[in-house]
């Protein structure tokens, strides 16, 4: 790879790095170039792209974005996971991925510009999609406008069948 090769990579790491949400390093030494490919393709399905990276070229490339801190992990064979929208479908598909190919081992990553181990990226891929937390708070939202609704209805139809049975009385007398 010479020079002018090098600056290219290096400028489209870092295009990738900055318009990321989410950027997720893991080891894939001993994998096969079928592995590999099955793995991007569960990423791409759940709208991420995984790319192998030279390690000095994606230091390089990752000064002055969030993930710049990941330094410290680019050793031995990486490949990055980009995801450009909800960081947690491409963490659910890179964790369902390392959980069938165990050559796939998950050093760090940047979702939303905070630095997370291994240990918060396995709690984060649990987690339902942003569109799903933003269903269910909307729903608790709701629940108790539609409890109070459903009272001041029973209040009200108590009130009118009241109502009714005084007019039948006085009809009635």
């Amino acid at each position: 790879m010479n020079r002018e090769e090098k600056k290219a990579s290096v400028s489209q790491l870092n295009d990738k790095f900055s318009r990321a949400s989410v950027a997720i390093l893991a080891e894939f030494s001993g994998m096969g170039v079928e592995e590999l490919r099955q793995v991007r393709k569960e990423l791409r399905a759940a709208g991420a792209e995984l790319q192998v990276v030279k390690n000095k070229l994606a230091i390089r490339a990752s000064v002055g974005t969030t993930a710049e801190s990941l330094g410290v992990h680019f050793k031995g064979s990486t490949v990055v996971a980009f995801g450009y929208a909800d960081p947690v479908a491409p963490t659910k598909a890179l964790k369902a991925a390392a959980d069938k190919q165990k050559k796939l081992k998950v050093k760090a990553g940047v979702i939303e510009g905070t630095v997370v181990d291994l240990e918060d990226f396995k709690k984060i891929a649990l987690l339902p999609s942003k569109d799903v937390l933003i269903a269910e708070l909307i729903g608790r939202f709701n629940g108790p406008i539609t409890g109070f609704a459903g009272s001041l209805n029973g209040i009200l139809s108590k009130f009118v069948r009241a109502l009714d049975a005084v007019q039948q009385q006085r009809e009635d007398s």
